[in-house]
């Protein structure tokens, strides 16, 4: 008669953890659903927005020994933007098509001191080494360098590699050896990855592209729409 009941109860404890599993299964499915909606409807709007394009000179393009990369006219300190992105990010690609244009043009015009900083999210290697090679290049070259990993960008399951890199910084016409060699050394790797881990201890900052305009992160619309960012940098800069 013991063992009928432990039996019993053995069987109704089994009984319950698969009910679990399968509670715990359906709540991983619909967030996955929920994820894939948002994205969805992300790219949606990106591809409805029109591209700003700018063909003039830039301001001045300053890399920092934190990794951060400052695009600003002298003298001009506000409104700050910190733009988040990772090199391997689909989405901070489509930002920067849509918005690339927008940010150097009011950089240029001394309406914002703009804060790139490129952080590993997408990719575990590939997105750490475009942001590492990313710290080797000089100012002179950096916004042609970055443009062009954009460009270049694989699918995100698909690591930039090393000699992907370097072959890029050539197109774009950096030659110095000490460039080339710190891009294959990875240098600034580990900073990266520190950087990295540091930006998304931040509740502000849990995913790329991230923007903050004076330390208020920006809605997708005015993240993805060159209306919406146009009109947040302006209210900003009154």
């Amino acid at each position: 008669m013991k063992t009928s009941a432990r039996e019993k109860l053995r069987q109704e404890r089994i009984q319950q953890a698969r009910r679990e599993k399968r509670r715990r299964t359906l709540r991983i499915v619909v967030g996955l659903v929920a994820v894939a909606v948002v994205a969805v409807g992300v790219f949606a709007q990106v591809n409805r927005s029109t591209a700003t394009s700018f063909s003039g000179p830039l301001a001045t393009v300053t890399p920092q020994q934190d990794g951060t990369v400052v695009m600003a006219e002298p003298g001009v300190s506000a409104p700050v933007l910190d733009v988040y992105v990772d090199f391997q990010c689909p989405l901070c690609k489509e930002f920067e098509r849509v918005n690339g244009g927008l940010i150097k043009q009011i950089a240029a015009e001394g309406k914002a001191k703009v804060v790139y900083h490129p952080i590993a999210f997408v990719n575990p290697e590939g997105s750490v080494r475009a942001a590492a090679a990313a710290q080797c290049v000089p100012g002179s070259s950096w916004m042609a360098f970055h443009d062009a990993v954009f460009a270049a960008q694989p699918d995100e399951r698909t690591a930039f590699t090393v000699e992907d890199l370097k072959k890029i910084a050539s197109d774009v016409g950096i030659t110095d050896p000490a460039v080339t060699s710190c891009i294959e050394s990875q240098r600034y790797a580990a900073q990266v990855r520190q950087t990295t881990a540091s930006v998304f201890a931040s509740p502000e900052v849990q995913g790329t592209p991230t923007l903050l305009l004076d330390g208020r992160k920006l809605t997708d619309d005015e993240v993805f729409t060159s209306t919406g960012l146009r009109a947040a940098l302006e209210k900003a800069s009154r």
